[in-house]
């Protein structure tokens, strides 16, 4: 019998152990938590007995030395084994402006937010004490408590499944901790002779709009592509603007079109994703000067469910087409009432834009430098490519990352088997079919192979990007589910886990560990 006191106590002391250890993705703190998250394990009888069960997967080329940790609870003659999955990075801290020194102390920053904290729902809960706040509270660290505790719990008790997790680095930027591990994973498999029946991710769960209370279990996970153009202009002197093409108006309609449009939503019978967004807005120049932008780009974040990446790409290449057009027609509207107010004659403009989805040239072959972004090397690619042609142009593109969708199939039996036995355990918890969030799940499942071949092609210098191990995702594809610890404001200074939902997921689990 679990001791829910005692437990929840454990759970919220260690949650806050690892908040204060700040692990902001592309930092030398990620590496600090993983060691002590694996000097933790190695403190566990389980691993001191058989420390080959316990391994570390560094990722790959990585300047900061970071690693992900596999750990296995192995029950002798068994092989039916659940794969846990958590991340250990979180975002930076600089949205706490004043309380950035307390953003990791959870004891202290409430104390300092109540001084000047307008938002009635957050004052609400800065005086409720089953509300931990601080940075990683809620996503994820409080996940990562669960995993940690089942593995030293599971370890003692009598299951007839195996538990492997894997807790990595790295998913707040480009998900390099989770798809390096992938290897590890089907080595451990291998290894140890597992059957991996399923896989849950403990990441955080919250309201989806004001007042909602439900708790949720996701059932399969969003995909995500990130959509780039490349807008070349033709430059000319601010004193003479007709005379080209500003770069930065062309990226601002493709903005006004694109972006927070439901027009660009994906959707199914099961759920809708939220619109595209813009990620990164910039033009080239290096400082400032009389002529305009020659070259500007933009980044548009985009949630998939099902929709092909073909489809996409066609979809994209005409909502180009359409900014091109309000662009011209702007231009040409401006110029006529500027000739009229000049008195001289009107003449259409000559400025024609082409549209272009990005083709491979293989006379292009770029290495990616020391410490290059990943869209900014894509970026570096296609103005490589594109910049010698005569016209305007814009041009369509992907950027490294690339999530797969996933979702549970009811029609299969396993899957079925799996949903029933967790909602089981987790009774009073909605279940929906995709986590709404970008999510490791995306790893541990097959991909469409039309959508690989895609984005193989869509996106520039992929086979110097590319790390997914899709041979070995085919041979995984494990199905999936969601369930984590419940709060309000992930990504915000006023992240917030509520305690009482920690030890309530660490019970579901435990349970169903030990069915």
């Amino acid at each position: 019998m679990i001791e829910k006191n005692q437990k929840e106590i454990e759970l919220k002391n260690l949650t806050q152990t690892l908040v204060s250890i700040g692990s902001v993705v592309n930092s030398e703190g990620e590496k600090v938590l993983a060691d002590k998250i694996f000097e933790i394990l190695s403190g566990f009888e389980v691993f001191k007995r058989n420390p080959e069960h316990l391994r570390i997967c560094p990722v790959k080329d990585d300047s900061l030395h970071r690693y992900s940790i596999i750990a296995l609870v192995k029950k002798s003659d068994v092989s039916n084994t659940l794969l846990g999955i958590g991340h250990f990075d979180t975002v930076g801290i600089e949205d706490y402006g004043d309380l950035k020194p307390f953003a990791l102390d959870s004891e202290e920053l409430p104390v300092q937010m109540k001084k000047n904290m307008a938002d009635l729902e957050v004052q609400h809960d800065l005086d409720d004490p089953d509300y931990l706040f601080g940075r990683g509270t809620l996503d994820m660290k409080s996940g990562i408590a669960i995993w940690l505790t089942l593995l030293h719990d599971v370890s003692l008790a009598s299951s007839d499944k195996n538990l492997l997790v894997c807790l990595v680095c790295d998913e707040e930027g480009n998900s390099k901790g989770m798809i390096d591990a992938i290897p590890y994973i089907q080595q451990m498999k291998d290894d140890f002779h597992l059957d991996i029946l399923s896989a849950i991710d403990t990441d955080y769960t919250s309201p989806q709009f004001t007042g909602d209370t439900r708790k949720f279990l996701y059932g399969g996970t969003i995909g995500k592509i990130l959509v780039q153009y490349l807008c070349i202009g033709k430059e000319a002197h601010a004193g003479d603007p007709y005379a080209g093409i500003d770069a930065n108006q062309l990226v601002s309609a493709l903005i006004e079109e694109i972006n927070m449009n439901p027009t660009y939503c994906d959707e199914n019978k099961l759920d809708v994703t939220v619109p595209p967004i813009t990620l990164t807005v910039k033009d080239d120049k290096q400082q400032y000067s009389v002529q305009t932008a020659k070259t500007a780009s933009v980044a548009f974040n985009v949630t998939t469910l099902g929709r092909s990446i073909e489809r996409w790409e066609e979809m994209f290449i005409k909502a180009a087409q359409k900014a091109m057009d309000h662009v011209i027609d702007k231009l040409n509207k401006s110029y006529r009432e500027y000739t009229g107010l000049k008195g001289i004659d009107y003449v259409p403009l000559p400025w024609k834009v082409n549209v272009n989805t990005f083709q491979m040239d293989s006379i292009v072959n770029l290495s990616l430098e020391v410490n290059e972004d990943e869209r900014d090397f894509s970026l570096r690619w296609v103005k490589q490519q594109y910049l010698s042609y005569p016209h305007p142009q814009i041009v369509l593109f992907l950027s490294m990352p690339y999530y797969p969708h996933h979702t549970l199939d009811t029609n299969n039996p396993k899957h079925r088997q799996f949903i029933s036995d967790i909602q089981r355990c987790a009774l009073g918890y909605t279940f929906l079919p995709y986590y709404p969030y970008i999510s490791d799940l995306s790893f541990v499942s097959r991909a469409n192979p039309m959508d690989v071949s895609a984005i193989r092609r869509l996106i520039p210098g992929y086979d110097k990007l590319n790390r997914i191990d899709w041979p070995t995702l085919d041979m995984l594809d494990i199905p999936m589910i969601n369930i984590g610890p419940w709060g309000k404001d992930a990504h915000k200074f006023t992240e917030r886990v509520h305690v009482p939902s920690i030890y309530s997921v660490y019970v579901i689990l435990f349970n169903y560990l030990l069915m």
